[in-house]
């Protein structure tokens, strides 16, 4: 074996050798023994750190997952046991792929599914197809609601009777909700019904 075979050998070595693979588990308030096996299962898969927090999957911030994918870097993995205990639905977790795979940073679950921003570049493509497949529909359906309330303000509908808000407190959801809380904090912090709220942000979106 030649020098320049064993370098190139020893440089792959230590590249994985400093690669680092973190995992993430979760589960609601009543589920700490599925949490445990998950954290189990997590580190016989190699995992050198799990981050793992009781929160419900609905919630829009999960701290300890924030804290997984801000402490992984360009060659690292991310591992969780199945895509619901960290995603609620198919935005959010496409969203989150795209992003790891921009820092070239791997995910995977216990069940088989992967993610890896690969040298031909095809797996790449496939989520960010998906991701934008996904934002066009979101993009659609807002446009069908901007001319549905267009239309029912030329008319002279009153947009079904809604509680007059006040622009103060319409500013203050927007804000709240652009520093990243979720509908029920902000209700709590408001005083506003969930049902307003979400008209706020809506209409905050389509200006």
């Amino acid at each position: 074996m030649n020098f320049k075979f064993k370098r190139k050998r020893l440089l792959l070595s230590e590249k994985n050798k400093n690669s680092k693979v973190i995992g993430y588990a979760r589960a609601t308030n009543n589920e700490l023994e599925y949490l445990e096996e998950q954290i189990q299962n997590l580190k016989e898969e190699g995992c050198s750190v799990v981050f793992s927090e009781f929160i419900s999957l609905e919630e829009e911030i999960k701290p300890q997952l924030n804290k997984a994918i801000n402490c992984l870097s360009k060659g690292d993995e991310l591992i969780i046991t199945q895509l619901d205990r960290a995603f609620k639905n198919k935005k959010e977790c496409l969203v989150t792929i795209n992003k790891l795979i921009n820092k070239n940073i791997k995910l995977r679950t216990l069940t088989g599914f992967f993610a890896v921003n690969n040298s031909s570049k095809t797996n790449s493509s496939i989520f960010k197809i998906l991701y934008e497949l996904d934002n066009l529909a979101d993009k659609s359906l807002g446009e069908r609601k901007k001319e549905q309330l267009l239309r029912r303000k030329l008319s002279g509908n009153n947009l079904g009777g809604r509680p007059k808000i006040s622009p103060l407190k319409e500013s203050l959801v927007i804000r709240l909700r652009n520093e990243g809380y979720s509908y029920r904090s902000i209700r709590s912090q408001t005083g506003i019904a969930l049902s307003t709220i979400r008209r706020i942000i809506l209409e905050g979106e389509l200006r």
